[in-house]
């Protein structure tokens, strides 16, 4: 009885599990992910942070480079030779506060300053500056040197967490378009199977097998099912370009996916184990010392107390003590001759009778302290909380995953027994189109967990700072 029903049975089925995907082009979430890390932008501009870090610290260190000073001035007028002033010098700062230098003098004329007049060799000299009150323990060269060591050390955490979002975002955008093309794909094989049946049904009123209300509810759900496919085909073609905004090419290129590209088919897709409670509170109990972002409030604190250091520093008086043993070359050589009682030597000293602005910006500074302080430690209950948030997300998506697809199996034996009733006689159109409805619904509803699953897994390892999870 009814044999072009049980006919059209057979051929849904070929359909279904038939259809051919030869001209596909799988991207997997692997592929896509490897050619995002290589190529992206963010991730060439995370490199060049990483480069202005290194730049800023070897520009730092430049403050301890010993400088080369040379000045000549000479006046003749009236075939007079008045003065011939020849200055050499070289300084050595050094990462302790003390100025190393040493020069050579070597003034003629016959009106130089009797301050500049020097023997006929000219004077040699080596002397030490020290300053014993303002920036013994600490001045601007040093801290900017250790500041540069925090900003490179800063750098290095920015560029993880800049490439732990765009990483964050590629696997977001890829989950959409995996979301989006498998649910397309199950309504145009709804459109399909609910086309031939029409046709087949149409056939049997011809017939006389069936009444021609059947036709009509068959037509009605093909175009249904259309509308269906249509709005499912603009999520697609819209999730498809999001993915497409992470491709690039090694030439900075960008890519799209083409008509036939696809993503993962979600019967293939594997689903991680639960996660490992032990692993995921090691993870949270470190968090405030692992974490990058923690790590960047960290280096924030170390460079404020560096500049408090040196705001406690401007506090003191200046000191400095300048020494410097004097020689008159003989020949050759700069140290003939040489006399400890020859020497230059001299202080100099200030301080501000009040240190009110002083005081101020080193009061200015602790209070900076103590705030960061307070965010840093928000942060870190923040973090804590969304990684304790997406564990529970993901153990409820889990217990889905493992529920729906139950769920998917008993409603094809329900649409199969059903399909069997109609072609016995004892059903009705309606309850298989209602049945095979159902079915669908399901699965549209197991590919939108799976991709939830798959999109809060890549928050949580953006969550704990990057670190890839064993779960």
């Amino acid at each position: 009885m009814r044999i072009i029903g049980i006919f059209s049975i057979i051929l849904m089925i070929s359909i279904k599990y038939g259809h051919s995907q030869s001209d596909s082009s799988l991207v997997s979430f692997e592929t896509f992910m490897e050619i995002v890390k290589i190529n992206h932008p963010v991730t060439r501009q995370a490199d060049l942070l990483r480069e202005t870090g290194k730049a800023n610290l070897k520009k730092a260190k430049g403050n301890f480079d010993p400088v080369l000073k040379s000045a000549y001035d000479r006046k003749q007028f009236d075939d007079k030779n008045y003065y011939q002033l020849n200055t050499n010098e070289i300084k050595i700062p050094t990462s302790v506060g003390i100025e190393l230098k040493a020069g050579y003098d070597n003034n003629q004329g016959l009106f130089v300053n009797p301050e500049n007049q020097l023997p006929d060799n000219g004077l040699a000299y080596a002397g030490i500056v020290i300053p014993i009150g303002k920036g013994l323990l600490f001045d601007e060269r040093r801290q900017a040197v250790r500041q540069a060591e925090v900003y490179e050390r800063a750098t290095e955490l920015e560029r993880t967490l800049m490439i732990n979002q765009l990483i964050f975002d590629a696997a977001k955008a890829y989950w959409e378009w995996y979301s989006a093309w498998n649910t397309y794909r199950i309504f145009d094989e709804a459109v399909q199977l609910a086309d031939f049946r029409f046709k087949g049904i149409k056939q049997s009123f011809f017939l006389g097998d069936l009444p021609a209300i059947d036709t009509l509810e068959a037509y009605i759900l093909v175009q249904n099912r259309q509308l269906s496919r249509n709005e499912a085909y603009i999520n697609m073609q819209k999730a498809k370009l999001e993915a497409s905004n992470f491709l690039w090419s090694e030439e900075l290129e960008p890519m799209m996916l083409t008509d036939n590209s696809e993503p993962t088919n979600h019967k293939e897709l594997s689903i991680e184990n639960p996660i490992d409670e032990n692993i995921l509170a090691s993870i949270i109990s470190d968090v405030d010392q692992s974490h990058p972002k923690m790590q960047l409030y960290y280096n924030k604190l170390e460079n404020l107390h560096f500049e408090r250091k040196m705001k406690a520093e401007k506090i003191k008086p200046k000191l400095n003590f300048n020494y410097n043993m004097l020689n008159q070359p003989v020949g050759n050589n700069p140290f003939e001759g040489f006399s400890t009682n020859d020497f230059k030597w001299g202080f100099e000293f200030s301080m501000p009778l009040f240190l009110r602005g002083e005081r101020g910006d080193l009061q200015l500074t602790k209070l900076k302290i103590n705030q960061t302080d307070m965010v840093r430690q928000q942060e870190s209950l923040e973090i804590s909380n969304k990684i304790m948030a997406y564990k529970v997300e993901l153990n409820n998506l889990f217990d889905q995953i493992a529920l729906f697809k139950n769920a998917v199996e008993n409603y094809r034996a329900m649409l199969n027994g059903e399909q069997r009733k109609f072609e016995e006689g004892e059903s009705s159109l309606f309850l298989v189109n209602s049945r095979e409805t159902s079915l669908i619904t399901a699965e549209v509803k197991l590919i939108e967990i799976l991709a939830k699953y798959k999109k809060a897994r890549a928050g949580l390892i953006q969550a704990i700072g990057g670190q890839d999870l064993m779960i």
